[in-house]
């Protein structure tokens, strides 16, 4: 059946088309044309905003669940959250852990990927191989070195599911894990890193072109006997083929200095994620547990509010920050759309154009995410 989206505003390839629907038909973009063909479904938009589907690359989870709970029911639910909140691609994010608890979390989201409510290419493990003093809100008893028993037995269980992998690379002595990751066609990313530009160089030629979370848990310029040495921070700004994360969400990088990101990156190399964890979606309150959180500001918390314990944004929240932090609305779509399509290779994602997926975000006038069709 072929549809017609009319009467909205389309954001796509860094430009505004006001003139334009766009025509579909089996989950393709047909065209994009002036009117409905007779033989169309008509999907009346109100002049709102449609966008390629958000793409969301760092994603522990939301709505008081995470994906390392490895449990369907805990997969859905935070799923759920971000596809009403305009994510269309997810990469369920699993923090450092011990071997057993990713196995149980990759087999849950093993069996219930195709059943979610938005697409998941695969998942992103973030860790365990990070640097102890970088851990963050990671937990340090877990942290450790590369172990090639272990991160090959994964692959070999759970290959075609794990699509990223983020690790310091200083971590990686002898250069294996990288090229292991290599071989088997997941992504490599530096994080929680006390890296220099040395173990930088030498990542990035092994292929390692993301940084994960700029200028969270991410090094910068350290002194050896007077001399200067560049850190994750600097290498990221001076490797032009780098890729890198940004938590947009308007608390963790203030708005000048997600300016002067892209202002050095460009649009091309800035991918805008969440990093939500399982308060994702919440607006305020208090949090019990054994750690207590609040949640105000839009950002969790530490309850003595000595520091943040984790993002709760979701896509369309991003995009609502980015444009407030001085973003035209079509820079920050492509920042969540073309550039992360690139970076993962999804060849039929990130642009609104003939032969790509009719896979759409919708946003009303205020930038919050709406169900059509």
């Amino acid at each position: 059946m072929k549809k017609f989206y009319q009467n909205g505003v389309i954001i796509t390839d860094g430009k505004e088309i006001r003139d334009m629907g766009i025509l579909t038909e089996d989950g393709k973009i047909l065209d994009l044309i002036p009117s409905a063909p007779a033989d169309a479904e008509i999907v009346e938009l109100h002049g709102n905003y449609i966008l390629p589907g958000l793409i969301e690359l760092h994603c522990h989870g939301g709505d008081g669940a995470e994906f390392i709970d490895g449990t369907e029911e805990s997969i859905l639910r935070a799923c759920r959250l971000h596809a009403d909140h305009g994510t269309r691609v997810l990469y369920p994010t699993i923090s450092a852990t011990d071997y057993d608890t990713m196995v149980r979390a990759l087999e849950a989201l093993e069996a219930c990927r195709d059943r979610m409510p938005l697409e998941i290419p695969g998942a992103h493990l973030e860790g365990p191989y990070l640097a102890p003093e970088m851990c963050g809100a990671q937990d340090t008893a877990v942290i450790r070195l590369p172990n090639p028993q272990e991160y090959e037995a994964l692959v070999e269980r759970f290959g075609s599911l794990i699509a990223r992998w983020s690790y310091a690379p200083e971590r990686d002595t002898d250069g294996k894990f990288l090229a292991f990751l290599k071989k088997k066609g997941i992504t490599p990313a530096t994080a929680h890193s006390s890296a220099e530009y040395s173990h930088m160089k030498e990542a990035l030629a092994g292929g390692n072109r993301l940084v994960t979370h700029l200028y969270s848990c991410t090094s910068t310029i350290t002194r050896h006997g007077g001399f200067r040495h560049l850190g994750v921070i600097e290498s990221a700004f001076l490797m032009d083929d780098i890729y890198v994360e940004t938590i947009a969400d308007g608390c963790h990088l203030p708005p000048e200095l997600l300016r002067m990101i892209v202002k050095i990156k460009g649009v091309d190399r800035v991918c805008l994620v969440t990093d939500a964890i399982r308060f994702g979606g919440l607006t305020a309150g208090e949090v019990g547990g054994s750690v207590p959180y609040v949640i105000e500001d839009g950002v969790a918390k530490l309850a003595d509010r000595s520091a943040f314990a984790g993002s709760i944004a979701t896509a369309d929240m991003l995009i609502e920050r980015t444009v407030r932090a001085g973003f035209s609305l079509p820079d920050t779509v492509r920042m969540m759309t073309e550039t992360p399509a690139t970076l993962m290779g999804l060849s039929t994602k990130g642009h609104i154009a003939r032969g790509y997926d009719a896979d759409f975000t919708v946003l009303d006038r205020d930038l919050k995410s709406v169900a059509v069709g």
